[in-house]
């Protein structure tokens, strides 16, 4: 501990301690206590800025150097790891220099430096210094630098990870005054790396040994506990055990939340497939992760992929952007927030652009020539820039117009607040001459929640307006939008006349709503039986018939193919609920192909189960010459409830 008065007193702040030292002492070891206890750094961060604000910090640079070490920590914790690793870097020199006195800190410290080059992906910079933490230690003090680089090496199949966890696995069972929880607590990540290494066997010993110096499976749990099981499930699948991979998952509780909180993300999309990254279709991976109050994703780890370094931080990168609605985080249990897993596969085919696109970026460049930029919530996840999106949307200027439209289309506010900020975008729009493509994206992107009578009804009353029929992007986006087949309701009487308005409207030959109304006429024609009408359509698009299932309206669900006989009975027996994403192709006549799990929760219960719902889902029909692909990479969401 670094006593601050014991430096003002001995001259160190440079000059007579002041009056009402003592209280600062106080503070400061207040501060320091707050910093080294688990969910107290909010409380730390306020108090070590409150003896910055005080001037101590500014008398003398080891304190100045403590508090921003300290402080540092603590803000890497709460994610705010920008100005936590400048703090920390700031401050480090200083104690390092010092020694001894100063050691433990500094190790801590380069630790967390290590912590936050792996949550931006850079493990190379992350193993510089977690080697560096290597070298300050001694002893039991090597452990945690040991495991930290084993785990940021264990995708590499190189055997350095295995030889660092090797290591930490001798200190910890040779060293007295450690526990067989500490044992066990190392053994599992050394396991953790054999099973990364193929050697599965070897892995499903030393995890059973982990769980026996746990006292067993026992109801009452920690995150060690619950992680040492989960390691289990996977490897006994991995060596043929499904019994025994289903029971070490009960007794991780996962699967048997109310409801399937973590099935309601608004935003949970897998990695894009890329084999010559290192990210292939056939990988299959496990991440932990940590959700906050708020719903954005905090610490998230790969625990095991078939694939290597690249693929596991392609499904850690996709994981840190995903996003639950706040009311849903705060549904799950805590302890299950703190460390929860996720069974990934890559998708084939990248989300398609919205028919809206042209018109959001009319409207994005429209703000750029207004002087309007970037805004900082830009590139983040939905739960990250919604705090930051609500005090844009607060002003009345540009800038809240911004915030409005997109708080108005945010799937992580409710109905009523989406209303409202609807109605507060278009009386902006109005006031500040917004360009028609303001109104088309309100309507067109918001309404969607409502039934096909109304969303048509909202778009064609949009439509009507001068202005916005006026504007050829915005006019031919909702047109599009209205002639589109929904869930459960055809195209309108009109669609073909709609299709032809886009067809016809001046905009240049290629565009992208061009192309999509002649791939929706070619449909409407195919489904009138005028076979030779439909194909001359589809020839003016100019794609061949495999680049036709990559642009275009998606087709509509017809039957979502699921029933209560689908819920697999082995689940039950255990009393498992929980969700899988699938990924699957349309064909031309509204059937689905090539079924995949990309995403499940808990992982490997639910697959079979649920590709067997999408086989027998049907989605509208699609005109396509030769019978090629109606819409490839689609998704779907699939939620097993307890029958």
């Amino acid at each position: 501990m670094l006593y601050l008065l014991a430096l003002l007193a001995t001259g160190q702040a440079g000059g007579t301690p002041p009056a009402g030292a003592a209280s600062l002492q106080q503070q400061f070891d207040a501060a320091s206590d707050a910093s080294a206890s688990p969910g107290r750094c909010e409380e730390a961060i306020a108090a070590f800025e409150a003896i910055e604000r005080s001037g101590a910090a500014k008398r003398n640079a080891l304190v100045a150097a403590a508090i921003d070490v300290r402080k540092g920590r603590c803000l890497v914790t709460v994610g705010r790891d920008a100005e936590g690793e400048a703090a920390i870097r700031r401050g480090l020199p200083q104690l390092q220099a010092r020694g001894a006195t100063f050691a433990s800190d500094v190790r801590d410290a380069i630790v967390m430096l290590g912590e936050v080059a792996i949550r931006r992906s850079d493990y190379d910079g992350a193993l510089v210094e977690y080697r560096r933490a290597l070298e300050l230690s001694a002893g039991p003090q090597r452990i945690l630098p040991l495991m930290l680089m084993a785990q940021a090496l264990m995708f590499d199949h190189d055997g350095q990870a295995l030889r660092y966890a090797e290591e930490a696995r001798t200190i910890v069972t040779t060293s007295p005054g450690l526990s067989p929880r500490d044992v066990a607590r190392v053994q599992t990540i050394y396991a953790r790396v054999l099973l990364n290494e193929g050697r599965d066997k070897e892995a499903y010993a030393v995890l059973r040994d982990s769980l026996a110096k746990q006292g067993g499976l026992g109801l009452k749990v920690t995150l060690d506990d619950i992680a040492t099981r989960s390691d289990l499930a996977i490897a006994a699948l991995r060596n043929n055990d499904v019994v025994n991979a289903r029971r070490y998952l009960v007794y991780t509780g996962a699967g048997r939340m109310k409801d399937a909180p973590f099935a309601t993300a608004v935003d949970m999309e897998p990695p894009a497939c890329d084999p010559a990254g290192g990210v292939r279709p056939e990988d299959i991976a496990v991440v932990e992760f940590t959700l906050g109050n708020d719903g954005h994703v905090t610490d998230v780890t790969p625990i095991f992929t078939t694939g290597g370094r690249a693929s596991a931080i392609a499904f850690a990168q996709a994981v840190r952007d995903w996003s639950w609605k706040p009311e849903s985080a705060r549904a799950i249990p805590l302890i299950y927030r703190a460390s929860t897993r996720i069974e990934l596969r890559c998708i084939r085919a990248a989300e398609r652009p919205s028919i809206f696109g042209p018109v959001a970026d009319a409207l994005s460049a429209w703000f750029d020539s207004r002087g309007v930029g970037s805004p900082a919530w830009a590139d983040m996840p939905d739960a990250r820039a919604l705090p930051m999106q609500r005090i844009d949307a607060a002003r009345d200027d540009l800038v809240g117009l911004r915030g409005a439209i997109m708080l108005s289309m945010s799937p992580l506010l409710d109905e009523k607040e989406r209303d409202v900020m609807r109605a507060k975008a278009r009386a902006l729009a109005t006031t500040l001459n917004a360009p028609p493509a303001a109104q088309a994206l309100l309507t067109g992107r918001d309404m969607k929640k409502y039934d096909a009578t109304k969303y048509r009804a909202a778009l064609r009353a949009t439509l009507a307006e001068p202005a916005v029929a006026a504007d050829a992007v915005s006019a031919a986006t909702l047109r599009l939008a209205i002639a589109a087949p929904r869930f459960k309701a055809s195209a309108p009487p009109d669609a073909v006349q709609l299709l032809d308005a886009v067809i016809a409207a001046p905009l240049q030959a290629g565009h992208p709503l061009k192309v999509a109304a002649l791939l929706q006429k070619a449909d409407a024609l195919a489904r009138l039986r005028d076979v030779a009408g439909a194909q001359a359509a589809f020839r003016q698009t100019g794609l061949t018939a495999e680049q036709c299932a990559l642009i275009g309206l998606e087709p509509a669900v017809r039957r979502t193919g699921g029933g209560s006989s689908d819920y697999p009975d082995a689940a039950a027996r255990f009393g498992f609920e929980g969700w899988v994403r699938a990924e699957f192709d349309v064909t031309a006549d509204g059937r689905t192909a090539t079924q995949r799990a990309v995403a499940a929760y808990p992982p490997f219960i639910f697959n079979d189960a649920a590709m067997g719902v999408v086989r027998d889902a049907r989605f509208t029909s699609s005109f396509r010459p030769e019978g090629a692909l109606a819409c490839s990479g689609q998704q779907q969401s699939i939620v097993f409830h307890m029958p």
